[in-house]
């Protein structure tokens, strides 16, 4: 019991940490608009979603080195298996770069680009590669997966749509709305 405790808390630290300086960056980056009746900059509920792509891209990190390792064994084994090899690891590999860059997108950048960006990375980094691998080896994808990985990217592509702190920090036409009055 305490085994299990120790790495749960070891998982949070690593996800935490990271969090922690990658939001903390986001913040010396002011918005684009403001207004006095909605927030705007980095925060909020952003910071889950900072959190989760974080974790999302870790656990991807670990899955493909662990992937790898073994597909060097197999490949000492059998060169005639490079290709299979080839189409199990690059998925993940993909998913990395469009897991870093959204985390990028969402930190660094301050443009309508940068949530267009985000939504698109959180759809092909997650339901579309996972259909891909899914399709690609004939493996059936679980009604929890599904649940999760659809109602990830579903769930933060409506808050990136519909928030104002969202609208305003990166400066989208909403967001200009919001800070003229026009709407909230």
């Amino acid at each position: 019991m305490f085994g299990g405790l120790v790495g749960w808390l070891l998982a949070v630290a690593v996800v935490l940490i990271p969090t922690f300086f990658v939001g903390r960056y986001a913040q010396t980056r002011p918005p684009v608009l403001t207004s006095p009746r909605a927030k705007s900059g980095f925060g909020g509920v952003m910071w889950l979603f900072l959190a989760g792509q974080i974790g999302w891209l870790l656990t991807l990190v670990w899955q493909t080195a662990y992937m790898t390792s073994e597909l060097w064994f197999m490949l000492a084994r059998n060169s005639q298996t490079m290709q299979a090899a080839f189409v199990a690891v690059v998925p993940g590999l993909v998913s990395i770069i469009i897991g870093v860059w959204v985390i990028w997108q969402i930190a660094a950048k301050r443009s309508p680009n940068a949530v267009a960006f985000a939504v698109v990375g959180v759809w092909l980094m997650g339901p579309c590669v996972a259909m891909l691998q899914s399709w690609y080896f004939g493996l059936a994808l679980t009604e929890l997966s599904l649940i999760q990985l659809f109602g990830w990217s579903i769930g933060w592509s409506l808050y990136f749509a519909l928030s104002p702190r969202v609208a305003l920090t990166y400066g989208t036409p909403r967001g200009k709305r919001i800070a003229e009055g026009l709407e909230m």
